[in-house]
């Protein structure tokens, strides 16, 4: 009965240990967005050339991106390599936009561009709260776009609204990784779907 007890005693602790390494730590996402393999790239019928403007973090908290709350107490934190969320959020959005067929300009061009979107964080916050059993990963976002035409100066505004979630047994980075992708490319999609390009300016799409 005392083995038993000590073996107990010794697995709970165990468990104890587990659930709390790495608390404190701060957990890199590396993020990779490209159209999903239900996506057609497909290719406006007049690519205009496109800049990537810049892109700034306008959250009201702007350390991270978000927390791991460990089952025995303890937290964890999320960033992305370099801790400049904005400058990553505009490169997934020129590899998506790639990947689309557009026609992205690359930083340093010395083309002259039709189109240049530039946007703002207002909210990208990830969280893993691990309960007992399973480990429940959410992510929300809201971005704001905005595309000028240059031969016009004409601006097309959208706010672009993700939010995504999955329950997992272990934690794994990449499975928030996997969460986190999916919820901006459907973003970087519905700047796709509700845009059309007219004489190689980019205008929204008439209901």
């Amino acid at each position: 009965m005392t083995h038993v007890l000590m073996r107990l005693i010794g697995g709970m602790g165990l468990v104890t240990l587990i659930g709390c390494a790495g608390t404190g730590e701060v957990i890199p996402l590396r993020l990779h967005v490209v159209p999903t393999g239900t996506e057609k790239a497909v290719k406006p019928a007049e690519p205009p050339k496109v800049a990537i403007g810049e892109f700034e973090d306008g959250r009201s908290v702007q350390t991270g991106l978000g927390v791991r709350t460990h089952l025995w107490g303890g937290v964890s934190y999320f960033d992305v390599p370099g801790n400049k969320p904005a400058e990553t959020v505009a490169h997934l959005l020129a590899d998506y936009l790639t990947a689309k067929g557009w026609n992205v300009l690359k930083q340093g061009s010395t083309e002259r561009a039709d189109v240049v979107l530039t946007g703002k964080i207002l909210e990208l916050f990830v969280r893993a709260k691990s309960r007992v059993g399973f480990t429940e990963l959410t992510t929300k976002t809201k971005l704001a776009i905005q595309a000028k035409n240059l031969s016009d100066d004409s601006i097309v505004r959208m706010t672009l609204n993700g939010a995504g979630s999955e329950d997992v047994f272990w934690f794994d980075r990449e499975d928030l990784e996997k969460v986190v992708n999916e919820v901006l490319a459907d973003s970087f999609s519905k700047l796709v779907q509700d845009t059309t390009v007219v004489n190689r300016m980019l205008r929204l799409k008439t209901p």
